[in-house]
């Protein structure tokens, strides 16, 4: 039995300016927040039941996490609007494994040329 409509926060910020976010629930239709988001503002938090969408003119910019969860956007940029499911239903993203970076490759030392 799946059980929908649990009370989630929803942490939103943004990395620029002037960045406008709409939390939309997609259960009820009802608008949870709808203003201009600044990276003065930390973050803000919004609580929202079930499935929700976010709504932003430059949604590349927002960071969003769901019960301490950060979620991607995804490859989106501009003004989109993208559909979150039910995170009482849905499991958190896996983590990102921190990179390994190469080895510095070293040339070897080049050695000077002897003239007979």
């Amino acid at each position: 039995m799946v059980l929908t409509g649990r009370t989630h926060v929803v942490r939103i910020s943004t990395l620029q300016s002037a960045t406008s976010c709409q939390v939309r629930e997609l259960n009820s239709g009802e608008l949870r927040y709808n203003q201009v988001l600044s990276p003065r503002v930390k973050e803000v938090s919004v609580i929202v039941k079930g499935p929700f969408s976010v709504k932003s003119n430059a949604i590349e910019n927002l960071v969003v996490t769901i019960d301490g969860y950060p979620y991607q956007v995804g490859g989106l940029t501009g003004s989109r609007t993208v559909e979150f499911p039910d995170p009482e239903t849905t499991p958190p993203p896996m983590p990102v494994a921190p990179a390994k970076g190469a080895p510095a490759k070293v040339a070897p030392a080049k050695t000077p040329l002897r003239s007979r």
